[in-house]
């Protein structure tokens, strides 16, 4: 069987090799992030000047000047959400949401649509609307509802998927990237909008998400997904051909790990079918896009399998463990173990870039001798990083109960990490 092949080709610690389990990376990444991670971002990561959130944190707690993407707060809205139903603080957790929204709300254009990006000094820089953003903004949105219950959320998700299929709408099927410069079409945010729509279809009957989410998945099966690789192609003419260059085209592992994540929760979601695509996606990401010595997750290879940017970033290390955690629920007896073990040795890797460091900071980037590269921590990873934790959690508990809810024990100080005082102010 090919799952069987795949594990055992990627099988590369047993847990007594690596020393850990996923029970017990579990309760790491809980602590980091509990006490380190979400006090930091919640108090010096807010803008109370501005609104939304800094766009980073330099390694001395410091926020430096820099134009700021709106879409950084959609995505922190997400995670404060998401914090919450982690058990996380829900007093501040929802003080960080609403906060979030308010900016939100005031960048965006009559049609509901997100403009893009603003100067240091808060001009509006790009009053473009990018599919990617939009497809964050729909994501914060259901995320929202699902932890405030408020039904403005609800009633500007959908004005806002009507107003994208009317402004960014494509012909063929799907979207178009923006509305001043439409191509080249692209993969990537039509995979956001993927995951924003299995968000609401979890939270809201109405058949709009569905279709959203169906209308994807087909798109990915007839253009994104490459049948004779077993790669997510990234970037595409007007009528959704392939862009190559030079006859291959640049691969991202990170993708190909998040786009097996997400269709095998859509095919759980829905009854659909999706064949051997997500355990090929992830076959060839391991094959090609794990460095076989520092056994991370790197930025880019080609189509031919040869590396094309050795270096690797946090996020794919996120996607790497998300995608290897949804694959074991499809399997049972050795070929699970195998997959959890590949998903444990994912989230060490991650835990490398988190730890050590200034608490609640991470790096971004890892060199390919294997130091990381100096520089701020983007605002942007803290989606990544509480989604991968999430799904551990999510995993841990389905898959292992006899182990308790790793969510309701009690951090080494004996308690949850509260909110350092003050965390209120000017967010009310």
């Amino acid at each position: 069987m090919r799952i069987r092949a795949v594990t055992n080709n990627f099988s590369v610690k047993t847990n007594s090799d690596i020393g850990l389990g996923l029970e017990d990376v579990a309760q790491v990444f809980r602590r980091i992030l509990f006490e380190d991670i979400l006090p930091l971002w919640s108090t010096v990561g807010i803008d109370r000047i501005r609104g939304g959130f800094c766009e980073s944190i330099s390694r001395e707690g410091r926020i430096p000047s820099s134009s700021r993407r709106v879409r950084v707060t959609a995505r922190q809205v997400y995670s404060f959400s998401e914090a919450a139903r982690l058990g996380w603080n829900p007093t501040a957790a929802s003080a960080c949401i609403r906060h979030g929204y308010r900016f939100l709300l005031s960048h965006s254009g009559p049609d509901g649509l997100l403009f893009h990006s603003l100067s240091d000094d808060d001009t509006l820089l790009d009053q473009d609307h990018h599919l990617y953003d939009q497809a964050f903004l729909l994501f914060a949105y259901a995320h929202s509802f699902a932890h405030l219950q408020d039904e403005d959320y609800r009633r500007r998700a959908v004005s806002l998927l009507k107003s994208l299929r009317l402004r960014l709408g494509h012909e063929a099927g799907g979207f178009k990237d923006h509305s001043r410069s439409p191509y080249p079409l692209r993969s990537n945010p039509h995979m956001h909008l993927l995951e924003a729509a299995l968000a609401w279809m979890a939270v809201d009957a109405n058949p709009v998400w569905r279709v959203l989410a169906d209308e994807i998945v087909s798109l990915f099966k007839s253009r994104f997904f490459d049948p004779d690789r077993g790669v997510v192609r990234e970037y595409f003419n007007a009528d959704w051909d392939v862009l190559a260059e030079g006859g291959r085209w640049r691969i991202e592992p990170g993708h190909n790990y998040e786009w097996a994540w997400l269709i095998l929760r859509w095919a759980q979601a829905t009854g659909g079918k999706i064949g051997d695509r997500a355990e090929r996606m992830i076959a060839f990401a391991e094959s090609h896009g794990v460095d076989p010595s520092r056994r991370v997750a790197i930025n880019e290879v080609w189509s031919d399998g040869l590396t094309a940017d050795g270096q690797a970033r946090l996020w794919p290390q996120t996607e790497r463990l998300k995608a290897w955690l949804a694959f074991a629920e499809t399997l049972d007896g050795e070929s699970k173990r195998i997959a959890e073990q590949n998903a444990c040795e994912a989230s060490l890797a991650l835990l490398s870039y988190l730890t050590p460091g200034p608490r609640g900071i991470w790096h971004d980037v890892m060199l390919e001798d294997g130091s990381f590269k100096s520089g701020v921590a983007p605002a942007s990873s803290l989606y990544h990083i509480i989604c991968a934790l999430g799904e551990l959690l999510r995993y841990v508990e389905r898959s292992h109960p006899d182990q308790g809810t790793i969510k309701g024990r009690a951090l080494d100080g004996g308690q949850d990490a509260l909110m350092p005082p003050g965390i209120l102010m000017g967010m009310a």
